[in-house]
């Protein structure tokens, strides 16, 4: 952990100019409109899809889809999650403004951007033989920072906090008793709270590629890789 957290402070000592750079960005011109396709690994394979859209002001609005193969005792199931939030972002030097010690003042540069969103998903499992129990809506939330450079390789570190759908095995002799898989579908008892990291490279103004690790308190340790369009 100590280590991972090394990989902002170098990004940032290497593009904390602001100038432009290859692409005519300014360094911490991070795109919140883009369309992302991955690839993810944990038990099983799986996908995801998200698009993100710039609101007015430092507002904007993702839409993801996710799904992955589940493993439970002799049986296997796909469980697709779908998310949708609103975020709002803002350089850390826009947050802060200016540091003020007696008479010395530190104005703060936009050395990175910090970033929040909140919102719901809901989870669902495929097979008719599984039953969901309890609400499978529930609230998101997700927050972190964005740093590097925006004309080339871009770092992000966040926390994803929301209760996660599982499969647990309910003994259910009704369902025993007619060669069923006694398991249920539901959702923690408390929130997971994910750690990530990811690196993104700007290819170019519109393609990107990048790659993301997140740990998991209740589920598998996911990694994920990925194309993403920028607008």
């Amino acid at each position: 952990m100590k280590h991972l957290l090394l990989i902002p402070v170098i990004f940032i000592s290497l593009y904390s100019s602001g100038e432009e750079g290859r692409l005519d960005r300014e360094s911490n011109d991070y795109k919140y409109t883009s369309l992302g396709v991955h690839v993810t690994k944990a038990e099983d394979s799986g996908f995801a899809i998200n698009l993100s859209v710039a609101l007015p002001g430092s507002f904007y609005v993702v839409l993801e889809r996710k799904a992955e193969g589940i493993d439970y005792k002799a049986e296997s199931y796909d469980k697709v999650v779908d998310s949708l939030r609103l975020g709002a972002h803002k350089g850390i030097g826009d947050l802060i403004g200016t540091v003020s010690a007696d008479k010395l003042k530190i104005k703060v540069k936009n050395l990175f951007d910090v970033f929040a969103e909140v919102g719901i998903k809901t989870s669902d499992f495929d097979g008719e033989r599984l039953d969901f129990e309890g609400d499978d809506t529930h609230a998101s939330f997700v927050a972190g920072i964005r740093f590097g450079d925006s004309n080339g390789l871009e770092g992000k570190i966040f926390i994803d906090a929301s209760k996660e759908a599982i499969v647990s095995d309910t003994g259910n002799p009704v369902c025993l008793s007619l060669d069923c898989p006694p398991y249920d579908a539901q959702l923690s008892d408390d929130a997971d709270k994910k750690f990530g990291i990811g690196i993104l490279y700007n290819i170019n103004h519109r393609s990107a590629i990048m790659i993301e690790a997140t740990t998991s308190d209740v589920l598998d340790n996911v990694f994920k890789i990925g194309y993403q369009l920028n607008f």
